[in-house]
């Protein structure tokens, strides 16, 4: 994620990743993944239920990538019980192409 970052900035966008867990423990997990984007802990798993990621076998936890727009509208949603396809960056790129926002080139002219 943090290799490709550069690709979001130049379309105006973040990443924000949140876990289950405390809020210390994704504190933890930021600083042992050394990236520079925002990890929240979801301790009571809220945002999980609201975008109703599941138990898959009773023991994997769903997760996945939400493209939300500046508007809050969810452009792409993905759900996934495997942790190496939780963020297929090249669809969330697609997803933020087609949002035909103005490029950050524009406004600096």
């Amino acid at each position: 994620m943090e290799r490709r970052s550069a690709e979001l900035r130049e379309r105006d966008a973040a990443i924000v990743a949140i876990g289950p867990g405390s809020h210390a423990a994704a504190d933890r997990v930021k600083r042992l993944l050394g990236v520079s984007f925002a990890v929240f802990g979801d301790p009571r798993l809220e945002v999980f239920s609201l975008f109703d990621y599941r138990r898959v076998l009773a023991v994997v936890r769903q997760s996945g990538t939400i493209v939300v727009d500046r508007g809050g509208t969810i452009v792409m949603l993905h759900r996934t019980a495997n942790p190496f396809d939780a963020l297929p960056f090249d669809d969330v790129l697609a997803a933020l192409d087609r949002l035909d926002l103005p490029s950050s080139d524009a406004d600096s002219a």
